[in-house]
């Protein structure tokens, strides 16, 4: 009677709600306690956005009695499709300052998510499979001249676990030129598991990142990367940083692709921390509060 209960409860977990753009997927053993979830969310979207901005940021009278407001730039981006993900911050006082940026996002989740249980006869051990087929494709470019007080200038690029990126912090001179091409194909989940436990894990998405970046700084420069693999477990990790005054040319590429034999893996180094504290890998703990006042106010 208890075999049976164990089983019902491990299968009633196995099967989850699915919809058009979002679906939780997970089993739980009630013998040892062991679980296993995962929660996506996408959309069938299309996004294209240029921008150019030239000028000198200065002091302005707003008042007749001539009250002045403080020299400020500020600007951000956020976009997030299915674990694609992109942000950018830049904060700067009184200069010159000019940007040109092209951002361009497809996404799609038409496709249902498919689910399949298999257990052998004889056996205990249960096989569960999911594939989700919702691609999208995350396109940026920017380029960034500034010469003024201060500067501070922050990005990261996620890609279903890898991340990469650049901070600039404390800058009298900026020169920055950066290309970021990302690629997810689809995704797979094999859980294998028995009445006891579960005895594995994989969340395997094909995915690609490459991240092109040039600069001219005259302050603190972070640039670090980190990879993982299907188990989320990181398997590459790097950051540096350059104090002074630098010419840095940088090129970043990492792959994750399963394959019938091997699991090919390509990358090459360089994401970015912002202020001493702040991980810009940790992309969920950056508000506008942590990024400006980090910054140059």
């Amino acid at each position: 009677m208890r075999t049976v209960f164990v089983y019902l409860l491990l299968l009633a977990g196995l099967i989850s709600s699915a919809s058009a753009a979002s679906y939780t997927f997970g089993v739980d053993n009630v013998t040892d306690g062991s679980s296993f979830w995962i929660q996506r969310q996408s959309a069938t979207m299309k996004l294209d956005l240029a921008t150019s901005v030239e000028g000198d940021i200065g002091p302005i009278a707003v008042t007749p009695a001539g009250r002045v407001l403080s020299p400020f730039l500020s600007g951000f981006a956020d976009l997030a499709a299915n674990d694609v993900r992109l942000r950018e911050r830049t904060a700067a006082l009184q200069g010159t300052y000019s940007s040109e940026g092209v951002i361009s996002l497809r996404s799609e989740a038409e496709a249902d998510v498919n689910r399949t249980y298999f257990k052998p006869a004889g056996s205990d051990l249960w096989t569960i499979t999911l594939e989700e087929n919702w691609p999208v494709t995350l396109n940026a470019s920017k380029t960034l001249d500034y010469v003024g007080e201060m500067i501070n200038d922050r990005d990261a690029s996620g890609n279903n676990g890898d991340c990469v990126g650049g901070s600039f912090l404390y800058n009298t001179e900026l020169s920055r030129e950066r290309n970021v091409a990302m690629r997810l194909d689809r995704l797979n989940a094999t859980v294998i598991a028995t009445k006891d436990t579960i005895v594995s894990a994989d969340v395997f998405p094909t995915r690609s990142t490459v991240y092109d970046t040039r600069s001219h700084s005259t302050g603190i420069a972070d640039l670090r990367y980190r990879q993982t693999d299907s188990r989320g477990e990181l398997i590459n990790l790097g950051e540096e940083r350059y104090v002074g005054t630098y010419d840095i040319k940088r090129k970043v590429e990492m792959v994750l692709v399963e394959t019938n034999e091997t699991e090919e893996i390509d990358w090459l180094a360089c994401c970015v921390g912002g202020c001493d504290e702040i991980d810009p890998c940790q992309m969920a703990s950056w508000g506008e509060e942590g990024v400006f006042d980090c910054a140059c106010r």
